[in-house]
């Protein structure tokens, strides 16, 4: 059995790319204002779409903006300039500075966000629409769904002014991630996260996940391998992992995300609980099943080679899921497409009143 990482240590914060230069005021900024959310997920499916900013507007300078201490989730990233923590309205208004050509609010809750885009007007301004008071601050808006995929949500706000395919963003995106990562974990043919921070309540348990494994070596061959990625609320199941000392297990105790999106992306498949680093698997568009407590759409992309799996009576709780229901979720991801489009349903964005060849005059600094 491979051991990596230490049992004591919460995910591990990267350290970041160094020093970053004052901003010249003739360098155009963009200064996105992420959701309000101190959790891992919350971060991770913010990546695609500060990851496509930076791809379709490379010659701005991209500020990320949160109210919580986050920062060391996106000061590794090649395409985050800045990091800035606010404390409430008085800073967020000084984030905007008369170099400030575009701003993104991620938030579909507050009408703060609504107000900063008022006040201080940047040319070009995206939101959510709410049907509240705000709405008519944004040049560029679409409806917040609640049964749409957070990530894929971010993304198709920022494709009210660019075209491009979230599929592919999200791929490249977690790519680069990938090679941020300083240690290669060993490859490994099933990623199996049974992690869970929130509390039981999203666990559906080792001990299935192990009976989980089981079906599959008796499908996929003997000799399938098998990586368990856990966090530091998880020592009770490293320890029952550790205690079995199986050659075909590597555990992965608090790693960097960056090797976690590196393990995923070469993996078969990918099995997780309603979890931070399921978003990473998600992203890399690997086959994918998700096991939940109840349907939450918001944290499931629904793609081809993904399944969410979801108990058949939901007040029985995620351990009320037999095994034998999410091999078979398994066995049917593996045998899908790969992920390389959106489905139906979501193809339906297109840059509205702004063009391609409008954007280089709206993001050019005055």
């Amino acid at each position: 059995m491979m051991l990596h990482g230490s049992t004591a240590s919460a995910h591990r914060r990267l350290p970041a790319r160094g020093p970053v230069a004052p901003p010249s005021f003739m360098t155009a900024d963009i200064v996105v204002f992420l959701r309000s959310k101190k959790f891992f997920g919350s971060q991770i499916v913010a990546f695609p779409a500060l990851y496509q900013i930076k791809q379709c507007w490379p010659g701005h300078r991209l500020r990320v903006v949160a109210q919580d201490d986050v920062g060391h989730y996106y000061r590794p990233l090649p395409w985050v300039d800045e990091f800035v923590q606010t404390r409430g309205l008085r800073t967020n208004l000084a984030v905007l500075a008369p170099q400030t050509r575009a701003m993104v609010a991620l938030h579909h809750t507050s009408e703060q966000y609504a107000l900063i885009a008022c006040l201080k007007r940047p040319p070009l301004r995206l939101g959510y629409r709410n049907g509240r008071v705000g709405d008519f601050a944004w040049t560029h808006a679409c409806d917040k769904r609640l049964d749409e995929y957070i990530g894929l949500s971010y993304m198709n706000l920022l494709r009210t002014v660019h075209a491009f395919d979230p599929v592919e963003a999200a791929r490249r995106c977690f790519a680069e991630v990938a090679a941020l990562a300083r240690e290669q974990p060993r490859q490994t043919d099933v990623v199996l996260v049974p992690g869970g921070g929130h509390g039981a309540y999203k666990r559906w348990g080792v001990d299935n996940f192990l009976k989980l494994a089981e079906g599959l070596k008796a499908r996929l061959g003997r000799d399938t391998t098998f990586s368990f990625v856990l966090g530091p609320v998880e020592q009770e199941a490293y320890r029952t992992l550790q205690a079995l000392n199986r050659p075909d297990f590597s555990l992965l105790m608090s790693r960097p995300y960056p090797e976690l999106a590196h393990l995923m992306a070469r993996a078969r498949l990918v099995v997780a609980n309603d979890c931070g680093p399921s978003h990473l698997a998600q992203g890399t568009g690997v086959p994918y099943v998700g096991i939940f407590h109840r349907s939450n759409p918001q944290w499931f992309w629904v793609r081809p080679n993904a399944r969410k799996v979801i108990p058949e009576n939901e007040a029985q709780g995620i351990r009320s899921i037999p095994p034998e229901r999410v091999l078979q979720a398994c066995l049917s991801v593996l045998r899908a497409p790969a992920a390389l489009q959106l489905a139906p349903s979501q193809r339906r964005y297109a840059p509205a009143a702004v063009g391609d060849d409008d954007m280089p005059s709206l993001l050019t600094p005055a």
